[in-house]
């Protein structure tokens, strides 16, 4: 198994520019792969897994936020 990067060069964008497959930080050192993309009540919400995290086990929410609020994303997709 390939370790993942803990500290990925990142980027600023628009959380409701973000989609499945982006990687955002939830903290530091704790990059979190979006699965899917949800909009309650106009906010944006992102359910995700860390990147050491097994296809089957469940995604869980990261949100909800103001979709214009600046969400750091990783530049090494």
């Amino acid at each position: 198994m390939t370790m993942p990067k803990l500290n990925p060069r990142t980027e600023r964008i628009r959380a409701d520019s973000v989609r499945p497959g982006h990687v955002v930080m939830e903290s530091d050192e704790h990059p979190a792969v979006v699965v899917r993309v949800a909009y309650p009540s106009g906010g944006v919400t992102f359910w995700c897994r860390f990147t050491w995290q097994a296809t089957h086990e469940p995604a869980w929410p990261h949100g909800p936020f103001h979709p214009a609020a600046p969400i750091e994303v990783s530049k090494e997709r």
